[in-house]
């Protein structure tokens, strides 16, 4: 029996901190020491949502801020902060400390500061530290996120659409001209903010485009296809809002240089696949089978399918994932796994909620 590790949760009543707070209530080696939200100060988290289940056993309740005790006392800690968050809040605790850190939000996805500032639209506060942060895609980087202790965990867009391109970005002989990307998001992808459009009234029976140009999401998925590939692409990428609660499913459109009407080239792609992703046990590859965002929701899983359109000289692949577990919360604990010497599955079986 290993020993548990202890973990603090920086921002657990988010979306995505209280999905993290669930998935490792079931967790065989988790002790959570501390969690922390301004709104619910003081309450337990199974008050403040009934949907926590710890049946009386470990009477978790939400601080507003940690001590510095606190810290001295953990392995790992997850940050689940807004934009400019995570990295002010490393800066101001200002003090050597030896657990791991799991950064959820944003700040230390993209490597290069001057992309940073173009990104985000400010100077970041760690510059020195962006490139200790190993960027937390496990099927691709798992060996450089086991000996890390800071990781970046991806962004929920940047998960579905990099996962759907790593294998034909790594397959030689393959020459990608054009990567044109639709993706459509459920509304926690937002995160709790009350805004008019985010509302029942709005979204119920509606569905458009936002952040049309320049989404932030755009320079991590370039920087990744560009460390995957050693090309850099200029993408075109428009995300979507679905009036739904979970799930991002994206259409990834590759123009290729080669002639794919060739026999048995649809064959070849989805041999590649199945090779590539054959030691991920959250791949599911349903080669010319289209995915359904249905079959995600509740999972770890991302599920990608593909299609060649010989007249244009396309291949299309789509991708779907839960983006609060695959695109979130789930990713972290993954990540956390590998960096603990954990089986990366623990914790993150789930067949799902659709019947």
């Amino acid at each position: 029996m290993k020993d548990k590790i202890k973990i603090g949760i920086i921002g657990g009543s988010g979306f995505t901190g209280l999905e993290i707070v669930k998935i490792l209530s079931m967790h065989k080696y988790v002790e959570i020491k501390f969690v922390t939200s301004r709104t619910y100060k003081d309450i337990l988290v199974s008050d403040a949502f009934p949907s926590y289940m710890d049946y009386g056993s470990s009477n978790l309740t939400f601080i507003e801020k940690p001590a510095k005790n606190n810290f001295k006392e953990i392995d790992l800690v997850f940050l689940c902060l807004p934009p400019l968050k995570s990295m002010e809040f490393l800066k101001e605790i200002n003090y050597d400390y030896d657990f791991k850190v799991i950064d959820v939000g944003s700040d230390f996805r993209i490597k290069d500061p001057d992309n940073y500032r173009y990104w985000y639209g400010t100077e970041h506060v760690l510059k020195d530290m962006l490139q200790d942060f190993t960027y937390g895609l496990p099927e691709l980087n798992k060996n450089k996120i086991k000996n890390s202790q800071y990781v970046a965990n991806p962004g929920c867009y940047p998960t579905s659409v990099l996962l759907g391109l790593a294998p034909v970005l790594k397959k030689s002989g393959l020459k990608i001209t054009n990567i044109n990307i639709d993706s459509k998001s459920g509304v926690t992808g937002a995160g709790r903010k009350l805004k008019s459009m985010y509302l029942f009234s709005n979204m119920d029976n509606n569905f458009y485009a936002y952040s049309a140009n320049d989404h932030r999401h755009i320079g991590e998925i370039e920087q990744e296809i560009e460390n995957l590939s050693g090309k850099h692409f200029n993408i075109c990428f428009t995300p979507h809002l679905l009036p739904i609660n979970r799930g991002i499913f994206s259409s990834i459109y590759c123009k290729m240089e080669n002639k794919m009407n060739e026999k048995g080239y649809i064959e070849e792609i989805c041999d590649h696949f199945k090779e590539f992703y054959k030691d991920s046990p959250f791949i599911k590859f349903t080669g010319t089978e289209i995915p359904q965002l249905k079959d995600t929701v509740g999972t770890n899983m991302c599920l990608i399918g593909l299609c060649v359109d010989s007249r244009t000289n396309t291949l299309k692949i789509f991708s779907a994932i839960d983006n609060l577990v695959k695109g979130a919360a789930g990713q972290a604990v993954q990540n956390m796994n590998i960096m603990m010497g954990f089986d990366e599955k623990e914790g993150l079986i789930s067949s799902g909620i659709f019947s």
